[in-house]
This record gives structure tokens, sequence and C-alpha cells, in this order.
């Protein structure tokens, strides 16, 4: 006598199938073959695999086996665990899948010691490298997305057979080791999805017992033999059709790599279709691989390729009865997913590593009941942190307290480097045009948990080095962190269309100790001390600026929760300093803070607000210590460094206004309006205010923001800019 249980898409309801029921069920499924479903891989296109199922639920068509390669394979196991098209569709719709498969950790994510002002990129490339520079076995080791598969197969944590989930399962990965390909049928099933989409160099491979597990596509993209394996009797593929480059189109080492592949990919395709007993040929020329954002249409495109394969489809349509049949019985194997509990225990290869994660996490949770929305929030930012490869968490079933989530983090292979690089250039006439390139690095130690060794290299109008040795107390919140120091900035100065330009080279160091050692917060008390050489001295207001040494106590503080470290859409920064500043020349007590806050209206607008604040507290400055203002990011409508003052106060807001993405351009430009009014303490000339209006078009890019600027003052007079990198 066999039990089904129907369990209502919102599990709160279970209605337990009488024998005769299941018997009939039975003696229904013998009267029909058994009809299998092998989607190709694509990366994007592979959500055409959506729309196909679409078709076979509107025309009741039953999927007894399924199996999928690459996109294939998530689309696959997404409905293996008893979705059906249209929630898999809904979560296509809301993924994210920038974040899903971009390389580099988001802004958000990184910890807060990574955002200061000196070594904050305006760009999001990442890149990795192992001890020595060593190239990563992949650019991207897929945090988020074991995040999401984990997620997505919470209810099946304790399913290690893949023929238990309500559709049987296959999915395809290659060895590297013995070169074969590998069907995965049992284990971990989110563990399986990721594993056929390491898609070589660009993932991470997955590492199990002996093998090493990269992409299936790369000997078998449409696994028709392993559905067929399975005991399916009719097996539908799916295939995704691209366009043939032209010789014009292969210029570069990187087209014939990519083109080498897909040869590869095209002439194992052609063997499984052989095999296929229906294909179905999806047109997704129109498209290319990185197409997310075109879900819809990718998904409506494989609609209509099952609907153009009708006339074969048809003989395997049920009854409205049978059919009822068929989704009540692969309900009966769906299993509820949990979406809070306790954390009941926290694994990794790294003993000391899985000390200090254990210690944090029970700083930040607790023993307390935690949503699966908070647990994920706390291990993107433990992951970016300490820089393991990722992440993942299942559940664990407690007939006493029902149960909680298993973390499990990979282990780090060895001292990790993530060099961010970003670059600007700005011209205007009338000031100097300054390039820019900076190369901001950490070096995370093997043996470290959020230690870190960070540097940044200026090249170009201002050169600077600095860096940092971060030392965190294992997983608790304080830290204490030396510094080093030392470049060259530039001062200008106006007297009509003349510009003086002077210059001060400055080294020194630092000491603080600090608590925050998360993402978004942070406070540190310590000291500065070193050399200024100027150029040559000046003297303002009585004030003569001579080199010499200095030591500058001070509190520094930093809030960041913005989205990007250049060009944010939502999120605020507030990042400054006070002390007192020590030098032979004369004393004064110091402020300075920048504040910048954006909050999105709707998905197509962003409110934001900006402040810059510096002051001596009454004291007169010398020229190279006074605070300036007058730049692209702070009254644009002045030259450069046009004022020197003893305090200064400006503050802003305006709109981004966000249209809609140009087909096939990845990054869609942006329009700003705002409006800044300054007031300036200029000594002997007295207190002024000063007014700017501007308004500009960008274009974001990996390595900053790039576009075009136009600004009035308060007496309308024009100022036009032209920034490569930064906005």
């Amino acid at each position: 006598m066999r039990l089904c249980y129907w369990i209502l898409a919102c599990g709160t309801a279970v209605r337990l199938l009488s024998p005769a029921d299941a018997v009939a069920q039975e003696r229904r499924d013998a009267d029909r073959p058994s009809i299998g479903l092998a989607l190709s891989g694509g990366s994007a296109l592979g959500l055409a695999h959506i729309g196909v199922l679409r078709y076979f639920e509107e025309h009741h068509i039953p999927v007894d086996k399924i199996g999928g390669t690459s996109m294939g394979g998530l689309v696959g196991g997404l409905y293996a665990t008893g979705m059906d098209s249209s929630q898999i569709e809904e979560l296509s719709e809301h993924a994210d899948w920038n974040a899903l498969l971009n390389p580099s950790p988001p802004f958000a994510e990184q910890p807060v010691v990574d955002k200061q002002k000196w070594n904050r990129t305006f760009g999001s490339l990442t890149l990795r490298f192992g001890k020595g520079f060593a190239l990563p076995t992949g650019l991207n080791p897929g945090d988020s997305l074991s995040l999401f598969l984990s997620r997505s197969t919470l209810g099946y944590s304790d399913v290690s057979d893949f023929d238990q989930l309500p559709t049987p399962f296959r999915c395809v990965a290659t060895d590297l080791v013995s070169g074969d390909s590998v069907v995965l049928s049992k284990g971990s099933l989110a563990v399986a999805m990721r594993a056929t989409m390491s898609l070589p160099g660009i993932f991470t491979p997955v590492k199990t017992g002996s093998m090493v597990l990269v992409d299936g596509g790369v000997l078998e993209n449409i696994p028709v033999g392993a559905v067929r394996d399975m005991g399916a009797e009719v097996v539908v593929a799916v295939a995704l059709e691209t366009n043939r480059p032209n010789p014009d189109q292969i210029k570069s080492l990187s087209d014939v790599m990519r083109q080498t592949v897909a040869l590869a990919i095209a002439k194992n395709e052609q063997r499984s279709l052989a095999k296929a007993d229906v294909v179905i040929a999806v047109d997704t020329r129109r498209f290319s691989g990185n197409d997310y954002r075109r879900w819809k249409e990718i998904i409506d495109a494989g609609y209509e390729a099952a609907k153009a394969q009708q006339s074969q489809l048809a003989r395997f349509e049920l009854s409205q009865a049978d059919w009822d049949a068929h989704v009540l019985e692969r309900r009966s194997r769906m299993r509820p997913s949990q979406h809070s509990g306790r954390v009941l225990a926290i694994t990794s290869p790294d003993p000391s590593f899985q000390k200090n994660a254990e210690s944090e996490m029970r700083r930040t949770i607790g023993d307390n009941t935690v949503s699966e929305q908070r647990l994920e929030a706390v291990l993107s930012g433990m992951v970016a942190a300490t820089a393991v490869p990722g992440a993942a968490y299942d559940w664990e079933q407690d007939d006493r307290e029902g149960g909680g989530y298993r973390v499990k983090f990979a282990e780090r292979p060895g001292d990790q480097v993530l060099a961010r690089i970003s670059a600007q250039y700005a011209v205007s006439p009338g000031e100097p045009s300054r390039f820019g390139a900076r190369l901001s690095a950490l070096v995370v130690p093997k043996s470290a948990y959020k230690t870190r060794i960070l540097g940044t290299a200026n090249l170009g109008y201002d050169p600077s080095i600095q860096s940092e040795f971060y030392r965190p107390f294992g997983g608790t919140e304080y830290f204490v962190a030396p510094e080093l120091f030392g470049g060259r900035t530039h001062f200008n100065s106006y007297i009509g269309p003349t510009r003086q330009s002077d210059t001060r080279d400055r080294v020194g160091g630092a000491f603080y100790a600090g608590i925050g050692t998360w993402r978004f917060a942070q406070l540190r008390l310590g000291a500065e001390a070193g050399y200024d050489s100027y150029s040559r001295s000046v003297t303002v207001d009585d004030v003569a600026s001579r080199s010499g040494g200095f030591t500058a106590p001070q509190v520094r503080w930093i809030l960041n929760d913005q989205d990007c470290g250049g060009l944010p859409t939502r999120g605020t920064r507030f990042e400054g300093s006070a002390g007192y500043l020590l030098r032979k020349t004369g004393d004064f007590p110091f402020l300075q803070s920048e504040y910048s806050a954006f909050r999105p209206l709707d998905q197509h607008v962003t409110l934001f607000a900006l402040n810059h604040t510096g002051t001596s507290f009454g004291r007169k400055l010398d020229y190279f210590d006074q605070f300036i203002s007058g730049d692209q990011g702070n009254m644009p409508a002045f030259r450069y460094q046009e004022f020197h003052a003893n305090t200064l106060v400006t503050a802003g807001s305006g709109l981004i206004l966000h249209p809609h993405p140009i087909p096939h351009v990845s990054s869609h430009p942006g329009l700003a309006f705002w409006y800044e009014a300054g007031r300036f303490d200029l000594g002997s000339q007295g207190w002024r205010t000063h007014q700017s209006t501007s308004i500009a078009t960008f274009f974001p890019t990996q390595l900053g923001a790039t576009g075009l600027e136009l600004s009035f003052d308060e007496n309308g007079k024009a100022r036009f800019r032209l920034m490569l990198g930064s906005f």
C-alpha cells in the first residue's frame, strides 16, 4: 500500500490519498510512456526552458524525469523540487543576476574597512589572486550563487537520492581529473546544481571526493543519455539555436577561445540530439548569453518553440483527470522549506576559522531564531570580510526543537589577494586636467580570520601610496590598525584667469584602535604623525606655511551602507575625523566630514543629498591646511580647488533619472540634476556664499562612472566638465 501526501502550495494543508486513488494512478501511469525532458546549457538563453515547461503545463504534458546541464541544470533542478513554471519565472524576474554572476563581491557586502575614503574605489571590478599573485581557478567563487541554491533547495537538505525528488532529476558535470562526463544523481542537490553551472574560467570548480567538477556542457550540453538512463521511454530535448560567427568577428584571442569552446559544445549537442525522440529548437539568435534582463522575451521564445512542435507533442497530452492526478502525485512528494530557525552548527575545514566564525555568529545572532534572509545577510558579510570562496547552508531536522540551519564555509585554499582597479580623468577649461589610476589591493593570509593588509597606490596628478595592517581580535568587534602613508598633493589658487599650483609632499604613519569589524560602521581613535615638505612658503592672512613635522591625535568615523563606491543608487555615507593638529607653526583643532544619502523613489528616480563640512573652529590656517572646495563633486560650477577656507559648509540635493536600458548595452545611461550652496570663511576676505546648479549625463562602468557635466554659478556663468571613471 502506498500513501501519498498532497502538500498545497502554501504548505498549510495536507490531504491523504486513499489506497484506491494510488492504485488508479499507477494504472494510468502504466497506460502511457514515461516522458523525460533534457535541458541544454546556455547562460541567460537557458531561461527559455521555463517557457517550454509552461507550454507543457498548459497542454497537460507530464514531465516524469528531468535532466539538465549548466543553466538547464538550474532550471531542471528547481522544477525537480516541485516548483512549476510560474514559480521559476517569478524567481527569474526577482533574481539579482548581476549579484549572482558578478565576480566582484557587492560593495554593500564588503567590510567597512574596505570603504574608507583613501582606499574606496569608484568602480566594481575586483580581481582575485592566490599566493604570489597566482591566478585563481575561476573569476567568480560563486558566493551569491551558493546562497541562492541553498535557499532554493532547503526543503530537500536530507534528500541524498535525486529519484526521491518530486520529479526525479539528473544534472551533468565534467570531471577535470578523469576527463569524463559525470552524471550527478546523489548527494547534495545544491552542490550538484552548483557543479553543473561551473563554467570553466568563470566559476571556480567544485571539488568533491577525488573529482574536480566544472560545467557539464564541455562534454554533454544536452543530457539526453542521462535522462534515457533514468528510465524515460520518450526523451524530449530542448536545444538553443545561436548565431554562427562570420570570419570578421574572430579577431582576438578571446574570440578564438570562445569559438573553440562553442564548436566543441555544438558537436556534442549533435550527438545528443540524434538520440532524442523529440527536439524543441529555440531560436535565441537575437539574444546574448548575458541578456538576463530580457528574461521575459527569452522565456516567451521557449514557449513559442514548444508550440511549434505541437503536432509531435500532442500525443503526450493527458486528459484533465489524468493531469490532475499527475500534479497531485507530484505535489505529494514535495517538502516544505523552513524560512526561520536557529543556527545549530557551523563547520569549516579550518578549525581556527571555524572557532572564530562560531564566535562571530554567536555575537551577531546568538541562540535566537533567525530568518533565512537575515542568515544570508550575515553570511554574505562574513564571506566578504574573510575572503573565503563562499558559504552554504542546509536544514537539519530536530524532532525536539523543530530543527535549524547548518552552515558550511568553503575552504580558503591559501593566501588571498583581492585587487580593485579604478581610473579617473577630469578636464574643464581654466583648471588643471587631472588623471588618476588607483590600484587597491588587500591580502588575507590563509591562517587569518578577518586580518588583512590593505594598500592603495594612486598614479597620476596626485600620486600617493598608503597601507594599513588591519588586525581584529578574532570574531570580536574590536581591532587595531597601524598605517603608513606618503605622497604628493597639488594645491591650486587663482587670481582671475591665472592659476598658481603648489605641492605638498607628505610622509608619515598612524596607529588606531577601534570598534566596528562589520560592514557598515566603524569608530577608531588614534593619532597620525609625519613630515610635510612644501614647494614654497605661502603666507595667507599673516599665517606662513613652513615645512616641518606634525602630530594629529584624532577620532575617525565611517558609516557607509551604500551599494556602490562611486555612484550609488541607495544608502548613506557619513565619513570624517575630528582632532587637534600640532606643529611648530601653529596648532589648531579641526573637524571635517562628508555626507551623502541616496534614496530610490522608484526604479527610475533616485533622490540624493550631499554635505561637506570643514572647520578649524575660528582659527586661521596656513595655505596648505585650509579646507578646499570646488570640484566635479563639490560646487562643480567653480574651478578645481577655487575656495580655500578656514571653515566651509556646502550642502545640496538633486535627482538621478535611470531611463530604460539601451538594447545590447550592458551599462545604461543616467541623467542627474542637482543644486548646491556653500558658505566659506575666506579669512581677510570675509564670509562668502556661492551657489551651483548642475545637469549631467553619465554611464556607469566597472572602472567608475563616465559622464558630461554642465554647471552654472549664481551669476549664470557656465562650466563644462568631461569625467572619465569618476562622477
